[in-house]
């Protein structure tokens, strides 16, 4: 595991474990052993909030339950999370979900809970004093992927749902051939580049002349030069995860795409779909 996110997720998991007492910047980065102003950029880099941020959530969203399902008095919940004052503590919930705690606890209201938060495995080096994507060149010949297309838009409620779904049961119905030739499956995203949220995603499996049920479609990957990132997680939290770090990346390290109609592709490990590699095209291999 790359030494950044296991000491981040390290981090989380003392946060939670220390949710009740006083966490502070500083403390926390003495506990790792950091520098204040490393560490403080090392956290936002993953996880997008600044550390006070994500305490401040992660409090306000443990109260709910206590106020939903007990009759403990606010004030004391507020005592038991570290507010020194109730007033604060009111300030903070209303700012963070919209209500003041006794409407929260009085009425039938859904807010936003803030979930633990967990840093996907990717390879981050520092580059030119910035946390960025470590990427390696490589070139590909052509080839022809068999499949099927599906189209989605990330605007409806389902869309994840929907990219998941498409590809577990494509991933099931290529394992049922088990073919020893094809390691890897894929899936090519082109977004229709209209900022509509439109995509359409082709999931295959190098062309067999064998063909198969799933083999619908052909889609040619043309060749030339690939950037290739690799992760290691659920395909929900990559493609989250991705997309906070591709444009950091791509200004960082002065990446210049290839306009070859390839968004990008992600080859996934037929045994373990949760090791990917995504494939950007450039222009050239630096």
């Amino acid at each position: 595991m790359n030494l950044y996110v296991h000491t981040i997720n390290n981090v989380i998991d003392y946060v939670e474990e220390n949710i009740s007492y006083p966490l502070t910047l500083q403390s926390i980065a003495k506990q790792f052993c950091l520098s204040e102003f490393h560490f403080s950029r090392l956290f936002k880099t993953f996880t997008g909030v600044s550390l006070k941020h994500y305490i401040l959530s992660r409090k306000l969203t443990l109260t709910l339950n206590k106020l939903k399902n007990s009759i403990t008095p606010i004030t004391d919940i507020a005592y038991d999370y570290g507010f020194e004052y109730p007033e604060v503590f009111s300030r903070a919930f209303k700012k963070q979900f919209g209500i003041s705690p006794i409407a929260y606890r009085n009425g039938d209201y859904h807010v936003n809970a803030v979930t633990k938060a967990y840093v996907v495995e990717r390879d981050i080096r520092n580059f030119c004093g910035v946390l960025t994507l470590k990427e390696k060149y490589i070139y590909i010949d052509t080839f022809d992927l068999g499949g099927i297309f599906i189209e989605a838009d990330e605007n409806d409620f389902d869309f994840e749902e929907t990219l998941k779904s498409a590809g577990d049961k494509f991933l099931a119905a290529i394992n049922q051939s088990d073919n020893p030739a094809h390691q890897d499956f894929y899936s090519v995203v082109n977004c229709h580049g209209d900022e509509s949220g439109k995509y359409t995603v082709f999931f295959g499996e190098k062309f067999s002349n064998e063909g198969g049920s799933m083999h619908e479609y052909t889609r040619n990957i043309p060749a030339g030069w690939y950037a290739c990132l690799t992760y290691h997680g659920e395909m929900t939290d990559v493609r989250t995860t991705f997309i906070d770090d591709f444009y950091r990346w791509m200004v960082v390290k002065e990446i210049e795409p290839c306009p070859n109609d390839i968004g990008m592709i992600n080859v996934y490990e037929k045994k373990n779909p949760q090791n990917i590699r995504i494939l950007i095209p450039v222009k050239k291999a630096k």
